[in-house]
């Protein structure tokens, strides 16, 4: 299968900027973890200098699950599209049930 590496970059762009728009998420970050702008900062060079685009939206689910962000529905569906594009959620065990990539169809 070959990606849409234009839809898969502008989505993510799109989905970042949401994110990036709603600073008083900050509030809710960990002491422990980057700072919220600086997490904003990793992504954005992982998506922009790296073409690192599985990492960002692994990153961004992850984000979208344990910080209360609001999405619109058009970020919200291009949040689906990437995520049905990649064929999974994230990297973690207990999300190993929505991964596709290796499935075959009739398997």
């Amino acid at each position: 299968m070959e990606f849409d590496y234009r839809l898969i970059e502008s989505s993510l762009v799109l989905l970042l900027n949401e994110i990036k728009s709603q600073p008083e998420i900050a509030f809710y970050t960990s002491s422990e973890l980057l700072s919220y702008s600086d997490k904003i900062e990793q992504l954005s060079e992982w998506l922009h200098d790296a073409g690192e685009y599985g990492l960002v939206y692994e990153s961004i689910v992850s984000l979208l699950e344990r910080l209360p962000f609001k999405l619109s529905g058009r970020a919200s569906v291009k949040l689906l599209e990437v995520g049905l594009i990649f064929g999974f959620k994230t990297e973690m065990e207990a999300d190993m049930k929505f991964d596709r990539r290796d499935c075959k169809v009739g398997k």
